[in-house]
């Protein structure tokens, strides 16, 4: 087993055993994702007993809101956990929900000092069109990114960072402490970027999962999008 894999195992026992700790119940995978400067941690199968009757009504936000204030006040404490695994500052951890599917993502950018050097992209993928989609997403739900990077971690998982998308209405309501209703606002937003663009024809693969959270204080949003290949 090499290092990173070792790495990887350990944060992934981690990752259980402190959502068994804080929210009753482990995923019934987990899966974790290595390619600094990013740490991802994909859960599935993890959705409490509680937690089902609601989504069953169609109650999403209930379930969504309590997730998000329980990552929140525990976020510190989960980095400090995942700093005796990983050797590099973490900047912050976020977090994303998809309830129907009984899954997650847990995504962790390290500290940097400047951006890296994009990756390799995938030679299937239409580069330019999709950078357009999502400017056009970003857009349509908040104004133009300043910066927007694309990093594949691997032709399978797509991370995008965006910096500067709030507009003066979301950074006053962020002033006065409006976080977590507009989270719960911009999420379907943002998702539907799958329905409303022609998006699996450009990654050369059909969306399995899109997760995205923000930090509406430093202006920053993270999208992820896992990948199934098509054959």
């Amino acid at each position: 087993m090499t290092n990173q894999q070792n790495v990887k195992t350990l944060v992934a026992k981690y990752a259980e055993q402190f959502l068994e700790d804080h929210f009753g119940e482990k995923p019934g995978k987990t899966t974790v994702i290595l390619q600094p400067p990013f740490l991802l941690i994909h859960l599935q199968e993890f959705l409490l007993p509680a937690e089902k009757i609601f989504v069953e009504r169609q109650e999403l936000d209930r379930v969504l809101e309590t997730r998000d204030l329980m990552i929140s006040s525990l976020k510190q404490d989960m980095l400090n956990g995942l700093r005796a695994y990983i050797d590099q500052p973490l900047s912050d951890l976020y977090a994303d929900w998809n309830l129907k599917k009984k899954s997650g993502l847990l995504f962790i950018p390290f500290e940097k000092d400047h951006l890296p050097e994009e990756l390799p992209w995938p030679e299937a993928v239409d580069q330019e069109t999709l950078k357009e989609i999502v400017i056009l997403n970003s857009i349509r739900t908040q104004k133009k990114p300043e910066q927007t990077n694309f990093y594949w971690l691997s032709d399978k998982i797509l991370l995008i960072e965006r910096i500067g998308i709030l507009v003066e209405i979301e950074k006053k309501l962020v002033q006065n402490g409006v976080i977590e209703e507009l989270r719960l606002a911009k999420r379907p937003m943002e998702q539907r970027i799958t329905s409303l663009f022609n998006l699996e024809s450009l990654l050369d693969g059909q969306v399995q999962d899109l997760f995205v959270d923000w930090n509406f204080h430093k202006d920053v949003s993270y999208m992820v999008l896992l990948l199934e290949k098509q054959a």
